[in-house]
Order: structure tokens, then C-alpha cells, then sequence
């Protein structure tokens, strides 16, 4: 992978996205994938959204991506930043969103998969190998909501996580 890739998994229990993040975090430590920034949203029995940006924004240069992942979670899940989202300011997100590779249908899609009792990884990743990256994720699994990566490699990372 060259450019940033979007990776959005979503998972059936609320533990599963903080445990395959610490499993791709353990790769990114031996240099197998380079993360911009990560976001893990879990949502309660209850219905309540608990969100955990995993990335440390003093370590990592280019927030720019990191920015515009706190502002996708807020947007879909309320919080300190949806709250503040109101009138043409929430179109102006959305707008600047979509520029970025995520569509609305990306965003009505999130919202309505992440029922009570579940969660979800929000990855923007720099770099990867792919082989190390996928053999990772085999004992996981989840469904890919949302990737910005190309088709057949979005198939491959689906068909580990089945």
C-alpha cells in the first residue's frame, strides 16, 4: 500500500475491535504496518457510544488524517465534537469527509451496523505488508464496513475475518 487506506471492521461483541487493535498494534511495533491513527467505538448494552482513539498524536506526524477520524466518530456518534455539530456545520463535515474517500452512504451504514453490544475499528493506515497484516486478523471475526482499498485486497483482508 502506498497511499492511506480507510479500514472500518466491524464486530458482533463489544471487546473484539480493542483486541484485534492490540493485535495490529503488536505488528506496527515490529514494523509490519504504520498507522496514521485508529479508533475503536464501542457501543453498550445500553446503547451508550464509548470511543478510544488508540493513536499518541505526540509520536506520529501528519495529524491531519488523525483529525479528520476524531471528526468522522464525533460526527456518527455524538459526543463533545457531534454534539457541537449543528445546521450547515455538519454539512461542511460530511463535505469534508466525502473528499476524503468517505461517502454518506459510508456514514448511514456505520451508524445503523453498530447495534447494542458491539464495536468497530476505525484504521487510516500508512503502510502495510499485507501478508503479515492479514494472518493477524485470522483469528478474528468481523465484518469490513468500509475500505478505501482496492477491491480484490478488501475481498482478501473480508475472506480472513469470515
Amino acid at each position: 500500500m502506498s497511499d492511506n487506506a480507510w479500514v472500518v471492521i466491524t464486530f458482533d461483541d463489544e471487546d473484539t475491535a480493542d483486541q484485534v487493535l492490540h493485535t495490529m498494534k503488536s505488528a506496527e511495533h515490529q514494523g509490519f504496518i504504520d498507522f496514521e491513527d485508529t479508533v475503536v467505538v464501542r457501543k453498550d448494552a445500553n446503547g451508550q457510544v464509548h470511543v478510544k482513539n488508540a493513536i499518541d498524536r505526540s509520536t506520529k506526524v501528519g495529524a491531519a488524517g488523525g483529525s479528520l477520524i476524531g471528526l468522522l466518530v464525533g460526527f456518527l456518534f455524538g459526543g463533545p465534537i457531534g454534539m457541537m455539530l449543528v445546521g450547515g456545520v455538519g454539512g461542511a463535515i460530511v463535505g469534508a469527509l466525502t473528499k476524503n474517500g468517505v461517502d454518506k452512504k459510508f456514514i448511514e451504514d456505520v451508524s445503523n451496523q453498530l447495534k447494542p453490544g458491539t464495536s468497530a475499528l476505525f484504521m487510516v493506515v500508512r503502510a502495510a505488508r499485507l501478508d503479515v497484516t492479514l494472518a493477524g486478523l485470522r483469528q478474528y471475526q468481523g465484518t469490513v464496513l468500509h475500505t478505501t482499498l482496492p477491491s480484490d485486497l478488501a475481498e482478501r483482508l473480508q475472506k480472513e475475518l469470515d
